[in-house]
């Protein structure tokens, strides 16, 4: 399998991340804008609003509901809002797949008192709506990236990125705008930290008199000192940036990830993926799984079930981790011909040893995901998770589209 032309020298995993660059540069560039529709959505929540996220798509709830570093108080997706106090904040189907459910609730959207801000831009909503919209995050419509299989087109792209990075942006200057205003927004501390459950639980409001029971939005009597405008962003976006940095500085690993999907593909085996997140592969749009050149597995952190016995000898798995390593598993599973592209923001044990069917490359998000600092708070905010994850995801994906020589749309 050969490696196919590379632009101006530069490899597609390269030209990507270059590409990925020009997009970190627009989103700094943002930032102000960011702040301001933070502060349109503070407002109503400050003033006694529900925060609810509709199923406009069949990612955005998991995304942004019971994470680590994302906010307790949300209304079940459901929520039939009463006033105009209610915000839901909504992330854009691809209009090519748009289904008639999603646009009805768009249209029961815009006939609600709500006010609705949506986590994309104008030209991927219908003109009738427009006006209808108190904030668009802006960001890539569906139609831009490289390469094309089938069906797929762009195989790799670059909304998704933005979208995740746009979304978790904006949500963290809203909860920096809550606290200028001397509430707290209550966050969710991750459970893979000791004590998570009993600290989350000890919030939600429980009585025995009525259900269903709920975490409240905002904390009572906690004082958090004022965070300036911007600066939950630009802690956010330069995390961020530090991980597109190490991306490039492995890009003969990463390279070397596409080389063994493509060789893989191309003798008729296998390649498998899994994102151990809260997004994937929902947000890849994938309605026939068969016709997609990777097979996309539910997440799982435990590589004896990530990776069963069925994946066989010269098949290729990539495992975007979120857990410390399990040295045995790992070893179990390239002793028996299994191909693992895999990394955690754990890090590469020491005791780890090199092996011909291992490519271990960091991805280095923190551990327990949640990314950025509030100095006075228990826990951090803003999860990088998915961020991280689709800008290693893309690169790799390049990489494997140029191998097999696949057209650049």
């Amino acid at each position: 399998m050969t490696s196919g032309n590379m632009a101006g020298g530069k490899s597609a995993g390269a030209l990507y991340l270059q590409q990925a660059l020009v997009r970190l540069e627009g989103l700094k560039k943002s930032l102000g804008e960011l702040v301001d529709m933070s502060r349109k959505m503070a407002e109503p929540l400050l003033a006694g609003g529900a925060l609810f996220t509709p199923p406009t798509t069949s990612w955005f709830g998991s995304e942004y509901g019971y994470r680590a570093g994302g906010l307790m108080g949300l209304h079940d997706a459901n929520y039939v809002p009463q006033s105009d106090k209610d915000v839901a904040f909504l992330a854009l189907p691809d209009p090519r797949r748009t289904t008639t459910s999603a646009g009805e609730l768009l249209e029961k959207l815009a006939a609600s008192p709500a006010r609705l801000f949506v986590v994309g831009t104008p030209a991927e909503l219908p003109k009738s709506m427009h006006k209808r919209i108190a904030g668009f995050t802006g960001g890539d419509v569906s139609t831009q990236g490289e390469y094309r299989f089938g069906e797929f087109s762009p195989l790799v792209g670059f909304r998704a990125f933005e979208q995740f990075a746009r979304m978790w942006m904006t949500t963290g200057e809203l909860i920096s705008a809550c606290i200028c205003a001397g509430k707290m927004p209550m966050i969710w501390m991750s459970v893979w930290l000791e004590g998570a459950f009993v600290r989350n639980a000890s919030f939600m409001k429980h009585n025995n008199t009525q259900e269903p029971w709920f975490y409240p939005m905002f904390h009572e009597n906690r004082y958090i000192p004022p965070l300036e405008p911007g600066y939950v962003g630009q802690a956010f976006l330069a995390a961020l940036t530090a991980i597109h940095g190490r991306l490039e500085s492995q890009l003969t690993l990463l390279r070397q990830a596409g080389t063994w999907m493509a060789a893989a593909h191309g003798s008729g085996h296998k390649v498998h993926a899994m994102a151990v997140g809260h997004a994937y592969p929902k947000i890849l749009d994938i309605s026939r799984p068969e016709l997609y050149p990777v097979r996309w597995w539910p997440p799982v952190s435990d590589l004896t079930r990530a990776v069963p016995m069925e994946i066989g000898k010269d098949e290729v798995v990539l495992h975007l981790g979120y857990a410390p390593v399990d040295i045995g598993a790992v070893e179990r599973i390239v002793n028996r011909g299994v191909k693992l592209i895999y990394t955690t923001p754990y890090g590469r044990p020491a005791a780890l040893k090199d092996h011909s069917n291992l490519l271990w490359f960091d991805l280095p998000w923190r551990p327990t995901d949640a990314t950025v600092d509030v100095p006075g708070y228990s826990v951090r905010i803003l999860p990088m998770s998915s961020c991280a994850q689709t800008l290693a995801y893309n690169v790799i994906m390049a990489e494997f589209a140029q191998a097999m020589r696949w057209p650049r749309k």
